[in-house]
């Protein structure tokens, strides 16, 4: 999204209506649902671009703890496009410190790890704030409006523009948040920026910490079942295994992270690589080969 596009939704004096959302995808969607409504001249966005799911947490309100988690992405995610590097702590700060005090803010969330952390991450921010404050689970308004029942691991990103035209337009503004529950989300920020781990889902309508290795089991398996419908085990492109791991699962993770798990198997044996790790397209993976025997060497050997 061009750097125009989005100065005209960022928070201003005019802006008596803020959405806070996680995901740009999600944002471009919000916008399209708000023009069509003819809300653009009083309705502003603030857009969480980063994947809370994966990542040090640690600390991330300091700057001490947004370096660490650079750095961290530096040394564990491939990012082809400087998705990442780009990523502007400040300029995010410099919008929430926009925002005018008459402001009615919604901070939309849905069912999955990244924007669960992200509301809270939000409600941090707006501690000290005293504009009135509601959430809004898209998951939910979208199961409500298209009468759909699961909607586990359903990224706000995935509900179209139409559909949250009609969600943003008819379920309201919701119930402010008291005191009480503002503080509680706020402290339950506080206790993930205390936390080492660097990956979390979402189980039981709570995030929850896990270790990074804590999906290498599913992909091993994975890549065996991919191998069963070879005739014999082969290479096979880190895309398409990617693909098959995310595919069953009701997470929202981030092929990102999965092709640190692959190269990390790989160089620690568990998998064979071909071709120069990097993006997903441009290597590949099969499971380690049993060890041939050991064959006689040259006489007196």
């Amino acid at each position: 999204m061009k750097l125009l596009e989005m100065t005209c939704w960022e928070p201003d004096s005019k802006g008596t209506q803020v959405h806070i959302v996680v995901g740009d995808s999600f944002a471009g969607s919000m916008k399209i649902a708000l023009k069509q409504l003819g809300w653009e001249d009083t309705h502003r966005i603030i857009s969480f671009r980063d994947n809370y799911a994966i990542g040090p947490l640690w600390k991330l309100q300091e700057e001490i703890g947004r370096s660490h988690r650079r750095e961290w992405f530096r040394d564990h995610i491939y990012d082809e496009y400087g998705e990442y590097a780009e990523l502007d702590d400040f300029l995010l700060m410099e919008q929430f410190a926009a925002i005018s005090a008459q402001a009615d803010i919604t901070i939309w969330t849905g069912n999955n790890a990244p924007e669960q952390v992200g509301l809270r991450l939000a409600m941090y921010l707006l501690r000290n704030m005293p504009n009135p404050i509601r959430i809004k689970n898209a998951a939910d308004a979208y199961s409500h409006e298209v009468r759909r029942r699961d909607t586990t691991g359903l990224r706000s990103a995935e509900i179209s523009a139409d559909q949250l035209k009609s969600i943003v337009n008819k379920s309201g503004k919701g119930i402010p948040l008291t005191k009480e529950e503002r503080g509680r989300l706020v402290e339950e920020w506080y206790e993930l920026s205390l936390q080492p781990e660097v990956l979390r889902i979402w189980k039981d309508r709570e995030i929850v910490n896990v270790a990074e290795d804590y999906y290498d089991v599913y992909i091993l398996k994975k890549v065996n079942k991919l191998h069963q419908q070879q005739p014999q085990p082969d290479f096979m492109k880190s895309a398409r295994v990617i693909g098959e791991v995310i595919g069953y699962l009701d997470q929202q993770i981030g092929d990102e992270f999965f092709e640190y798990r692959l190269r990390y198997l790989a160089y620690n044996g568990q998998l064979e690589i071909k071709g120069i790790p990097g993006a997903m397209r441009r290597y590949s993976i099969r499971k380690k080969a049993s060890p041939s025997p050991m064959k006689n060497g040259p006489e007196n050997a």
